[in-house]
């Protein structure tokens, strides 16, 4: 995800510092709200896919995990950043563009 976003890191000692630092990183208050929406959705399709794999035997790849946020993210984030979304295809090739335009 972080490679999909552009962004370098070292992973921190534990995901508040994580939350900062990828806060700071956007250029712009939109582009802000954007990664927040990023982060959020990260964390609820991980739930989602533990409580499949734990409640219905689930087995589920890092890369349908990948695109199932970019999905998620890229439909929420007409309803929460007011904005029409960039089409898919520039989307899952570059979502900064997307946050800063």
């Amino acid at each position: 995800m972080f490679r999909w976003l552009g962004v370098v890191i070292v992973m921190p000692p534990n995901l508040s510092i994580l939350f900062e630092y990828l806060s700071g990183f956007a250029r712009s208050k939109k582009a802000r709200k954007g990664y927040r929406l990023v982060w959020h959705t990260t964390l609820w399709i991980i739930w989602r896919a533990r409580n499949e794999v734990i409640f219905n035997n689930s087995i589920k790849v890092a890369a349908e995990f990948a695109e199932d946020i970019k999905v998620l993210i890229w439909k929420w984030s007409a309803h929460k950043l007011k904005t029409t979304p960039c089409l898919y295809y520039e989307w899952s090739w570059n979502p900064g563009y997307c946050f800063d335009h």
